[in-house]
């Protein structure tokens, strides 16, 4: 008895060790051709996706591993397959540059865009130029369009043109309109 006892325990074990140490996929790409944008691994031929994530990319062998009994599989048929956003409509490059720049979107008031401004002239050199912006006045009490004056004594040190939220006006401060020779009696164009 002690003996069939031991046969099961050792063969559960192995069972054990054989398991999947990972959730199965719910689809796996396989017989592509894949770009990784990763310098120690730059090309794999299969991958693993669990919900919305890559879970795994590698060779067909390593992938096969992720396949459960509800998996879906997907032949590339050697396709190039490429790491990708897919987005309706963003304007990519200004959109990237927005993250690094001063977020005045959701600025609540003339006083909170002048207080952003001012605490983003902490993050950067004097003489460096702050952008960004994305304000929209419209979300103040009054609905009143900001003025150079609203931040010029914040950013003495700075010229600033922060842009509002639809792309068509830009604030500009006096150290950016130096900057551009523009003056008074310079002629409206």
């Amino acid at each position: 008895m002690k003996v069939v006892f031991a046969a099961l325990l050792l063969f559960g074990v192995a069972a054990l060790a054989q398991e999947k140490q990972h959730p199965s996929a719910d689809l796996i790409v396989t017989n592509a051709n894949i770009w990784t944008v990763d310098k120690t691994q730059p090309k794999a031929e299969a991958l693993a996706i669990i919900g919305e994530r890559i879970a795994a990319v590698g060779s067909a062998a390593d992938i096969d591993q992720w396949r459960g009994t509800k998996t879906r599989v997907l032949d590339a048929q050697g396709k190039l397959l490429l790491p990708g956003c897919n987005d309706a409509h963003v304007h990519f490059t200004t959109g990237g540059e927005q993250l690094a720049s001063v977020d005045l979107h959701d600025a609540r008031s003339q006083q909170e865009f002048a207080e952003r401004i001012a605490a983003w002239t902490k993050k950067v050199k004097p003489g460096e130029w702050i952008l960004g912006g994305d304000w929209d006045e419209q979300l103040w009490s009054p609905a009143q369009l900001p003025t150079r004056q609203l931040i010029d004594a914040v950013t003495p040190n700075n010229p600033v043109a922060v842009e509002r939220h639809d792309g068509h006006e830009i604030l500009a401060n006096g150290a950016a309109l130096r900057l551009a020779g523009i003056t008074a009696t310079t002629p409206n164009p």
